[in-house]
């Protein structure tokens, strides 16, 4: 036997064997450059600023996924015999899911006002990719299965379950992965027991959990919660992410200005973006990585831009905005409005200008959303077998109060994020007293 063994630190072993067909597969789409591109994007994005351990990538992230993804088929399959294409495409989709990630994952995301599901279907299906040559070298039709799963659109619906819905791969390795990498415990459930549980529905063509399962997912959903409140939602990686933000609103204003983005090539894949356009290839996108932000704010540390230079300063040497939790900010009333004429004020008069030093954020998240008889999304519902009636399906949250108060949790943390002091001035105290007086 050939195999290829991958040490994982959550996982231990990862094992393909390469006199299989499938595993070889898996192998030749790992070494692509557009897998090898998640090595240089981390996993989430700018919580190492508060975890120093948080240093991982998209790349370790997607083989934990994919090794899940086996394990699950290995154990569903039992239940309900897979076309042996689909199970390949499955196993792929997994490995692939994040493919199309930007630089630092998600905080990118939001300036790029694109989805990297988006770009992770333009990968998998443009015939100009390494990927889609060895999809397609596989099987003609496998691109297209691959693009299908990761869309949830595969028929029968079930396997494209196990990479995205609220009990699926990507989130049991992420919690685990995450919380393990970050020196917290929050994260951790009992993935073993839940994987034991689950069975395939095939009257309803659905991922189910077995009764005994309940408290695994309690456990595992208990975890989520955490993860969110604890680490991603986390006051410092949230002011960071509010500061590349506003850093990189600053590159694209001067940009406008003058038609050139400071320190950046304008023709290059980044400085499109910045200058506006949405012409991107591709291949223009695939050259986009950590490194290319990082390397644009060790420039702008040098730039004539007073802003621009002491935003990446700040950034690159973590001196952070410091945050204050705001009451009532989505009431957006005359009251919280004057409160925020008030703070800008305070900004203004220390010589700051607000657009870039007075900044916000909505950090929200619903535990667990229930089943909702006017949704057409698969795997938005985590199914459990009725006591007593295996044939019997419910929601889980009909199963549990725990989960039941999850649905009815539902959060949303507004933030402001300024200096604590500017030219001798301290602010911290006078922005903080002009929200909460």
């Amino acid at each position: 036997m050939r195999e290829k063994l991958f040490r994982d630190p959550v996982h231990d072993l990862i094992v393909l064997d390469l006199d299989e067909p499938a595993d070889a597969l898996l192998f030749r789409l790992i070494d692509t450059p557009e897998f090898q591109r998640l090595r240089r994007i981390r996993q989430i994005g700018m919580a190492y600023m508060a975890f120093h351990g948080g240093e991982h990538s998209r790349f370790s992230h997607s083989m934990g996924v994919m090794h899940i993804a086996r394990r699950l088929l290995d154990r569903l399959d039992r239940d309900r015999r897979l076309d042996p294409l689909l199970r390949v495409a499955v196993q792929c989709a997994a490995l692939l899911h994040d493919v199309g990630h930007g630089p630092f994952s998600h905080v990118i995301e939001k300036f790029f006002q694109d989805h990297h599901e988006v770009w992770t279907g333009h990968i998998v299906l443009t015939d100009t990719t390494e990927i889609h040559a060895v999809l397609a070298d596989f099987d003609p039709r496998l691109p297209q299965l691959v693009s299908d799963v990761i869309a949830g659109e595969a028929k029968p619906a079930w396997p494209s379950l196990l990479v995205s819905s609220q009990l699926d791969a990507d989130r049991f390795d992420y919690l685990l992965r995450d919380s393990r990498m970050t020196g917290v415990k929050y994260g951790v459930f009992d993935l073993e027991r839940l994987i034991m549980l689950l069975r395939v529905s095939e009257a309803d063509d659905r991922i189910v959990v077995a009764r005994k399962g309940l408290l695994p997912v309690e456990k595992y959903l208990q975890s989520r919660y955490q993860m969110y409140r604890q680490v991603y939602f986390h006051k410092t990686v949230t002011s960071a992410e509010a500061m590349l933000m506003a850093l990189l609103q600053r590159a694209a204003d001067l940009a406008g200005e003058s038609g050139e983005v400071p320190c950046v090539e304008s023709a290059s894949p980044f400085g499109r973006i910045l200058a506006g356009r949405q012409d991107l290839s591709v291949s223009d996108y695939l050259q986009l990585d950590d490194s290319v932000v990082l390397g644009a704010l060790n420039a702008w540390t040098r730039s004539g831009d007073g802003v621009l230079r002491d935003l990446s300063l700040r950034l690159l040497n973590r001196r952070l905005f410091k945050s204050w939790e705001v009451a009532n900010f989505e009431e957006q009333d005359l009251e919280i409005r004057l409160r925020i004429e008030s703070a800008e004020k305070i900004v203004s008069d220390a010589g700051l200008d607000p657009r870039y030093y007075l900044l916000y954020s909505k950090s929200a998240d619903t535990p667990y959303r229930p089943y909702n008889p006017r949704s057409d999304r698969a795997g938005g519902t985590i199914w459990i077998e009725s006591e007593g009636d295996s044939s019997v399906l419910m929601d889980v949250k009909d199963a549990s109060p725990t989960i039941k108060a999850f649905t009815e949790s539902p959060y949303a943390i507004w933030r402001t994020f300024f200096p604590a002091e500017s030219g001798g001035q301290r602010l911290r105290q006078a922005i903080q007293g002009a929200f909460s007086d």
